[in-house]
């Protein structure tokens, strides 16, 4: 008997062969267009990161400079301040490689809102006498020309992407290493659709974005309410001075009232002594008289008496009076407390006003 067949003694069969070169023709028909695919997508990534560096030392810059970088006019890396608003990005002042001074970089400058121009002087706030901040310009100065600029739109020359303001814009000129679109004389929009005749990518900060980004809406009003919080604080110690001034003098008043009684006391003390010896003269005449000094004695006694009379009311007067002393010195002490929790406060708030300032955008 013949054994059976373990297997197939020849090679592929037609259709094996066919369906394997299928097979192998669909695989490189994937990677032929995976490739490229990929190489974009490796190419769009390291953009990316590029331009996220770019950005980051942009609003860096601002953070040590209080200001925007000026656009590189000469190819050298660096700033060209008095040459405009448009160039490339000044990569050696960012700390940047060299492969960033590749972008095209611009920033508003336009309106008298240049936000790359130094400010000299800084805008100090209004404050309480003896309390001064530094001169030295710090980020509130930036934010101020920041909001200037966006309270003022559609200046003349100012810094566009797409016909909308911005703070400032990078363009990327892509892997060809040439801008197209808007780039070649400005800015297109950023998110711009990358394709075969366009691969360039763009960042932008819009004004109130930027604004929003450095935190000067909150920055500016903690500087503003620390600055008015610690004038309402200069007013209100004021006010207690006043006060305690007038409860300083009430309370001398009720001194001097007191004095006045106390003296008073004495001297119905003496008319008291002297109408007594009044008295007893006269009783000491009549009884040594027939018929005669009655009337003094009558007299002499009612003197008396009024100067008893008038003793009792100086003495009810002067008690009057050393009450009314200890009530005006107890709310004069209770002024000079006032006072003082308000000078506390003023020099709390004074030092928190002249702090807030001179921090400016330092986190």
């Amino acid at each position: 008997m013949k054994s059976p067949r373990r297997g197939r003694e020849g090679g592929f069969s037609l259709v094996e062969l066919a369906v394997s070169l299928a097979i192998v023709g669909v695989v490189g028909l994937a990677l032929w267009r995976f490739i490229p695919l990929a190489r974009q997508i490796s190419q769009g990534s390291a953009l990316k990161d590029e331009l996220a560096q770019a950005q980051a030392a942009t609003e860096g810059f601002v953070l040590r400079a209080h200001r925007l970088p000026c656009p590189d006019t000469d190819n050298d890396g660096h700033e060209n301040c008095a040459a405009g608003a448009l160039g490339t990005l000044p990569w050696r002042d960012l700390g940047l490689g060299a492969t960033q001074g590749a972008l095209r970089y611009g920033v508003y400058r336009a309106g008298g809102h240049d936000l790359a121009a130094s400010a000299l002087t800084h805008q100090a706030p209004l404050l309480p006498i003896g309390y001064t901040v530094s001169t030295t310009a710090n980020g509130l100065d930036f934010c101020t020309k920041l909001r200037g600029a966006i309270t003022t739109p559609g200046a003349a020359g100012a810094l566009t992407a797409g016909n909308v303001e911005v703070a400032y814009a990078l363009a990327h000129p892509g892997a060809d290493g040439q801008f197209q679109g808007l780039n070649t004389l400005g800015f297109d929009l950023p998110g711009r659709a990358r394709d075969n005749t366009y691969d360039d990518s763009v960042v932008a900060a819009g004004l109130s974005e930027l604004s929003g980004r450095m935190a000067c809406p909150s920055r500016l009003g903690e500087a503003t309410v620390a600055a008015r919080a610690a004038m309402a604080a200069y007013d209100i110690d004021r006010d207690a001075k006043q006060f305690q001034e007038f409860r300083d003098f009430a309370s001398q008043v009720r001194t001097t009232n007191k004095n006045f009684a106390a003296a008073n006391v004495g001297l119905t003390i003496l008319d008291l002594l002297d109408a007594t010896a009044t008295t007893a003269s006269s009783v000491s005449i009549a009884a040594n008289s027939v018929g005669v000094g009655a009337a003094t004695v009558v007299v002499a006694v009612a003197a008396m008496l009024a100067a008893i009379a008038s003793q009792v009311s100086a003495d009810a007067s002067l008690a009057m009076a050393i009450i009314g002393e200890l009530k005006a010195q107890a709310q004069a002490t209770g002024a000079a407390q006032i006072k003082a929790q308000t000078a506390a406060a003023l020099i709390h708030a004074g030092n928190n006003a002249v702090a807030v300032d001179n921090k400016g955008l330092t986190p």
